[in-house]
């Protein structure tokens, strides 16, 4: 049996939002409740082997890439899906900010839990969705930051300094 604080926070999740209260009692059967404390990382950036989906159940944890915090998330919120469902590698770093718990979830335990709720596949393929969307949105950010950087830099002659160097050189070479 899970803690009320658990159960609650597993119904929260969008997940298992449609699960009844007989397959919610049924997650953390089929899962291992992991407890890590602050500063631990539960999932490496580029790791190819791992398998699991993970819910954070108390606690905090940092979504790191390239050393940098993209975000923060704290209970009822899951991660992992993206590489359990596709077999990529893990595309960021997830450490633990406070104490956290976190539930576990492999393929085999996710296997069962979609046999008995399929709904839980077409949630993870809208959440898939949404953070494609939503990468998608950050790159064309960055694309078009560079793009005007590029245009400021033609517009300042940047793009010309090396003519402009070559031909005062010449100038002022003896001839």
């Amino acid at each position: 049996m899970i803690s009320e604080k658990a159960f609650e926070v597993l119904r929260a999740t969008s997940l298992f939002a449609d699960f009844t209260d007989e397959q919610l009692e049924m997650v953390p059967k089929v899962g291992r409740e992991r407890r890590f404390e602050p500063g631990e990382t539960i999932v490496e950036e580029g790791d190819v082997d791992a398998r699991s989906l993970w819910l954070v159940l108390e606690g905090e944890v940092d979504v790191v890439v390239a050393g940098e915090v993209l975000r923060t998330m704290g209970a009822g919120t899951h991660f992992g899906e993206m590489a359990l469902l596709t077999g990529s590698p893990r595309s960021a770093d997830i450490v633990t900010r406070k104490p956290t718990v976190a539930l576990e979830l492999t393929q085999n335990h996710l296997n069962g839990l979609i046999g008995a709720n399929p709904q839980v596949a077409i949630d993870m393929l809208a959440v898939l969705a949404t953070r494609l969307n939503t990468a998608t949105e950050a790159l064309a950010a960055v694309i078009a930051a560079s793009d005007e950087a590029a245009a400021a830099a033609r517009d300042y002659g940047v793009g010309q300094v090396e003519g402009s160097v070559s031909h005062h050189h010449d100038a002022i070479e003896p001839g």
